[in-house]
């Protein structure tokens, strides 16, 4: 069943009783196909392949009653007909479906250039995603889409250093640091469907080199990063015991308690071992063991029964 487009548009109110290939004048018929081209358009956006493909059918018959040669419109057509064919490969020449994808996505790519240009990554990044949607093999989106999510890596980047300060919370640097590393994951497998593009190779390359050069530098400072959020949950803990008063609980606790402080310490010593020798972590780390040490050593011995 073929789907209508919105009554509103005008192609839709100029054939309410006949095909473009029946218009009355002919000087109007051109303009009339350029309507129904239009309309044809949106139903390959929204998906409805086989009723643009149908109308395509229709404005070429039209024009060819008036003996009109119109090499786009035979591209569209073209293009059409294909998107019918799902989306496995294709019989027309890379230009022809790039050129087509670029005039199907049209406001996609454009609104995503308009984020891009204010510095707003992520949303250029849905814009170029939503464009993929349509026809996932456009490579201009995909260029795009590559820098989208580069520069939001970077910016996530950005914020993790501003969260990097001696009191802020070290799960919010390593939270950016992989939001940062998941960008730049995405922005590889898109960045490789630009390659294929001819015009876009270079640039497409150039791209992607930064991108696995970022993703290198990345790994390296989440480990970082992933290692002193462990050794502050330690420290949490560790003042968690001071400010409970850990050392006046009941004698029925005191087991818990030393259990408690038995795990934590062994929790330290695990990330001592993993911790870069001078390393902010490991000073924290060495600072905690010994609080850790004395806490335990201040804790009563342990009450045996049976003894007199």
């Amino acid at each position: 069943m073929l789907v209508d487009a919105p009554a509103t548009h005008p192609a839709v109110r100029s054939r309410r009783s006949a095909g473009p290939d029946t218009w009355r004048p002919p000087s109007r018929r051109r303009a009339t196909v350029e309507e129904a081209v239009e309309v044809a358009r949106h139903r390959l956006r929204q998906g409805h392949r086989l009723a643009a493909a149908e109308l395509l059918d229709r404005c070429v018959r039209a024009l060819a009653r008036d003996g009109v040669d119109d090499p786009d419109l035979a591209e569209r057509w073209a293009y059409a007909h294909d998107r019918c064919t799902g989306d496995r490969g294709t019989s027309l020449p890379p230009d022809v479906v790039q050129r087509n994808i670029v005039w199907v996505t049209r406001e996609d790519l454009e609104q995503g250039r308009r984020e891009l240009a204010a510095d707003r990554p992520f949303a250029a990044a849905r814009c170029f995603a939503a464009a993929d949607a349509i026809d996932p093999r456009g490579t201009h989106s995909a260029f795009l889409h590559a820098t989208a999510l580069h520069r939001a890596a970077v910016r996530a980047v950005r914020r993790a250093t501003v969260a990097e300060t001696p009191d802020g919370p070290a799960a919010d640097v390593l939270s950016h640091l992989e939001r940062a590393e998941r960008c730049l994951h995405r922005a590889v497998p898109t960045a490789r469907r630009a390659l294929t593009d001819s015009a876009l190779g270079l640039a497409a390359e150039e791209l992607l080199a930064s991108i696995q050069e970022q993703l290198g530098a990345l790994r390296h400072r989440r480990a970082n990063a992933a290692r002193m959020a462990a050794a502050c949950a330690c420290l949490v803990d560790y003042q968690a015991f001071v400010a409970g008063s850990a050392l006046t609980v009941s004698r029925a606790d005191q087991d818990n308690v030393r259990s408690s402080l038995a795990g934590l310490a062994g929790r330290i010593t695990r990330l001592r071992g993993g911790a870069p020798a001078g390393s902010a972590e490991a000073r924290l780390l060495a600072t905690l063991a010994d609080g850790v040490a004395d806490l335990q050593s201040r804790l009563p011995m342990p009450h045996r029964a049976g003894r007199r």
